[in-house]
């Protein structure tokens, strides 16, 4: 699939990655990761930390997928609000969901310190104008009796505090905002370092499936023998799913010339998070603006891609309505197809009980922070650890159809 389009700016940012070669001869491992970016290398590093031996194939250089496209804000928010949520999960499992994600997002700040890679935590301001006034009130009542940790900010807090032309918000302390591409590099370069064998441009052309072991074969000719698959591959991975599961979109996304807030306007840089379908997202990266939203749904890529530039404009617009003291110039732009699921939730885990093939789908609007908790729940699989969360996130559920 044609991912992504335009100027992703991680790449721009930091450069290709570690060079690796494509896969050259045949291999026998305890699992195989189908995919190489951030969702492959988290899973790659939490399966190398436990002794397994692991290989992992991209047919793209590493990284260079959604990854790159990704605008990487780290919230515990899923794309369904909790009081939404909760009718169709249920109060516990639906207040867990939001749990979960809080969790995830410590364990990404302990593995950025473990690799010195740049997280920043940050607050998140979950915003609305008038019209989703009483759901959003809704929903940080939801999460107060969650035992979430928010806080209520009207009109007045964010026009005096940030400058922020909104009726009200939802400010969060659980957040944080990353650099995906380089954090993906650095978890690869763990694994490979402990062992892992690890190999792009190469291509995974069929699946075989004999007793205890799934053989993959390549573009290349060598084989990998594998206990396990794991498919990583995000929004590739849909033409593998039950027709129906996921709806794909493609969204938009701009960094600024380098900028900065009005004098004593927005001082702790809390990410913007709007309360609406579609909505309108934006946080710092270093003295520029980072900005998306706009979303659409997928049709073709051409398509997509020929809106770039009006996306753009529209998501200035927007943001310079929002913050009427900031007046933002889009340096670098570019557009990224990603898939939802009708509960709001990822897809982890076997297709089916007892399948050896299994998959990690981050897929709304926080697929990094998905990704953390599959890794998890994809290694306690393999080694047969059970994992209270796998249920919540499996693949049959009943409310993801």
């Amino acid at each position: 699939m044609d991912l992504h389009d335009g100027t992703p700016y991680w790449l721009l940012a930091h450069g290709l990655g570690p060079p690796v070669p494509p896969l050259d001869r045949d291999i026998r491992c305890d699992a195989a990761i189908i995919g190489g970016g951030i969702t492959g290398a988290l899973i790659a590093d939490e399966l190398t930390s436990r002794g397994l031996s692991t290989t992992l194939l991209d047919r793209r250089d590493l990284g260079t997928g959604s990854t790159i496209a990704s605008t990487a804000l780290l919230t515990y928010d899923l794309d369904t609000p909790l009081f939404k949520l909760i009718p169709t999960l249920g109060l516990d499992p639906a207040r867990r969901a939001f749990r979960i994600g809080i969790e995830a997002i410590d364990r990404l700040d302990e593995l950025c310190r473990s690799l010195n890679s740049p997280l920043e935590r940050r607050a998140s301001l979950y915003y609305t104008a008038e019209p989703g006034l009483d759901e959003l009130a809704r929903e940080h009542k939801a999460r107060q009796d969650a035992g979430l940790p928010v806080q209520w900010l009207p009109r007045a807090d964010l026009l005096a505090h940030l400058g922020l032309s909104a009726t009200a918000a939802i400010r969060s302390d659980s957040a944080a905002q990353l650099d995906p591409y380089r954090l993906c590099h650095l978890l690869l370069r763990r694994a490979i370092d402990r062992g892992a064998a690890v190999h792009d441009r190469t291509t995974i052309t069929a699946r075989d499936l004999h007793t205890g072991r799934i053989t993959l074969r390549t573009d290349r000719g060598p084989i990998i023998d594998a206990a396990h698959v794991i498919h990583a591959t995000g929004y590739e991975a849909v033409c593998e799913l039950p027709p129906g599961l996921v709806s794909l979109h493609s969204t938009y996304a701009l960094v600024t010339e380098p900028t900065a807030p009005p004098p004593g306007l927005w001082p702790d840089r809390d990410m913007l998070w709007e309360f609406a379908d579609p909505y309108l997202y934006a946080r710092w990266a270093g003295d520029r603006l980072l900005i998306g939203g706009e979303d659409e749904p997928f049709g073709h890529p051409a398509a997509r891609d020929r809106l770039i530039p009006d996306k753009t404009r529209a998501l200035i617009r927007k943001f310079s309505s929002i913050m009427p003291g900031l007046t933002p110039e889009p340096a670098y732009a570019w557009t990224g197809t990603f898939a939802s699921t009708a509960d709001g939730l990822p897809c982890i885990g076997p297709r089916e009980n007892g399948s050896r093939e299994l998959y990690a789908l981050g897929f709304g609007g926080n697929g990094i922070v998905a990704a953390a908790s599959a890794a998890r729940i994809i290694a306690d699989h393999i080694t047969g650890r059970h994992n209270p969360d796998a249920d919540l996130f499996r693949l049959d559920r009943p409310t993801c159809h």
